[in-house]
């Protein structure tokens, strides 16, 4: 079945919340450049990236993927003082820190903004 003006990305992940099944991994932009910035994949659009990741990734695991790294993405993109207090509260910031500065988080100029310099120096020397 098609609707009209729902993509591919939405479709997938309307066929998993509305019905508890995965034929695909929704792919948003933010998602797109995350998996190839963590060389997941290589790809040039969000299908590629798709079809990359349903490639290795296994089947049981795509239904979690959309509610793992949408959310995540966007932080990463829009909402990055929110995102670095998670990565501060989190079970392993040093990593979580390390793992957004990767994606391009800018942590000094976060720290400096949020005034949390001297924990982020902290989390990261753990």
């Amino acid at each position: 079945m098609k609707l009209p003006g729902v993509g591919p990305k939405m479709a997938f992940i309307i066929e998993n919340v509305a019905w508890e099944k995965s034929t695909g991994i929704g792919i948003d932009t933010h998602m797109h450049r995350i998996f190839n910035v963590l060389k997941w994949v290589d790809s040039k659009n969000p299908e590629q990236t798709r079809r990359q990741l349903e490639s290795w990734l296994p089947e049981d695991r795509w239904m979690s993927v959309n509610v793992l790294w949408v959310g995540f993405g966007q932080e990463v993109q829009q909402f990055n003082g929110k995102l670095v207090r998670k990565a501060l509260d989190c079970s392993r910031p040093a990593d979580a820190l390390r793992l957004i500065k990767r994606l391009g988080v800018d942590l000094k100029k976060e720290g400096a903004k949020m005034g949390v310099e001297e924990e982020i120096k902290e989390a990261l020397k753990g």
